[in-house]
């Protein structure tokens, strides 16, 4: 993989799968000469690619970015009133510009029973 070998720049990722399927899993490990490890980190960057290719994630990322960037400008704002670089009357007319501050965004889906929780972890 193209991931140096340096455990302290990686992060933990723990899934609970059913028997059958560790099973399964750790054969196709061991058939290929590979560690499960290998076989879970491969099965997450191509699980990682297809959704690169899903044009709604896309869109809703599109929407996460608009997002975030509203809330650091109101964020940004706080501060400077903090430090009384500007009058709360300009503030409360930037905010109010930038719109009611309501999600236009399709509520996200919910996630099936199917899905693993990441609180497992």
């Amino acid at each position: 993989m193209s991931h140096p070998d340096n455990d302290s720049t990686r992060k933990t990722m723990a899934i609970r799968v059913d028997p059958d399927i560790h099973a399964e899993l750790s054969l196709i490990a061991q058939l290929r000469g590979k560690t499960l490890a290998d076989e879970h980190l491969q099965a997450v960057l191509d699980h990682i690619e297809r959704a690169r290719e899903e044009a709604d994630l896309g869109e809703r990322a599109e929407y996460a970015i608009a997002e975030i960037e509203r809330e650091a400008a109101i964020r940004r704002q706080a501060i400077e009133r903090l430090r009384g670089g500007r009058s709360s009357a300009v503030v409360t007319a930037e905010t109010t510009d930038q719109g009611s501050g309501e999600s236009t965004s399709p509520p996200a889906p919910r996630r099936s029973r199917k899905t693993a929780d990441p609180s497992d972890s």
